[in-house]
């Protein structure tokens, strides 16, 4: 029987829903405030679902799974595309208090935000399966554990450094010479541990909760 990606699943509908109700606080938030500044927010949102379209490819497509090269790259791109999906939960410094739409703010935000963590841990239990049904489920945990906290380290570069997934290829000489300073900085350290748990206990929360499809 051929597995379901997006379709006819209802985990992906609900996900479809919310990421519908982002695009419509959004919608409402221009059109009451006639400014477009959060808009950005869209942006950020697409690129929280790549990891999602990429692990999908990865778990489902025997083509991909047959040819180890492609399989490599998508694997690499889904290290690097995972940390856009909990970033949203950044864009919170964004809020400013003592304005007339802080709470149409402060909903929108969460909504996006609890949409890319969301988005994040599907990702991560797509290939943990993955991981599992070609290895061992020990060998998937320590996989995913050890992407929690790479994405957390990546969630900080993004944020505190501006650098974004396509700089390893647009500046990779500033970019590399930036992650070795920011391996001495305690800032980074404490970012990364913080995000990469919280990362891998989403991704505890919820695998037990999702029941893995054949």
């Amino acid at each position: 029987m051929k597995p379901t990606l997006f379709y006819n699943n209802p985990y992906y509908t609900r996900l479809l829903m919310l990421s519908a109700l982002c695009a419509m606080a959004l919608l409402y938030r221009v059109v009451t405030t006639h400014s477009a500044d959060f808009t950005f927010l869209l942006w950020n949102l697409f690129l929280a679902i790549l990891p999602l379209c990429i692990s999908k490819l990865i778990r489902y497509n025997t083509k991909v799974q047959n040819t180890p090269l492609f399989l490599a790259v998508l694997f690499v791109l889904w290290i690097l595309f995972l940390p856009n999906s909990p970033y949203l939960i950044t864009d919170f410094i964004h809020l400013e208090t003592g304005i007339s739409t802080i709470w149409i703010d402060l909903f929108m935000f969460f909504v996006f935000a609890l949409n890319g963590v969301l988005l994040g841990t599907l990702s991560m239990i797509d290939m943990f399966h993955y991981i599992t049904k070609k290895h061992t489920q020990k060998a998937a945990n320590y996989t995913i554990l050890t992407v929690c906290f790479l994405s957390g380290f990546g969630i900080f570069i993004g944020r505190f450094l501006r650098f974004n997934s396509w700089d390893i290829i647009a500046r990779p000489k500033v970019l590399f010479y930036c992650l070795y300073k920011c391996l001495f900085l305690y800032e980074a350290w404490l970012w990364t541990l913080g995000f990469g748990s919280f990362m891998w206990i989403s991704f505890l929360v919820l695998k037990p909760l999702i029941r893995s499809r054949k």
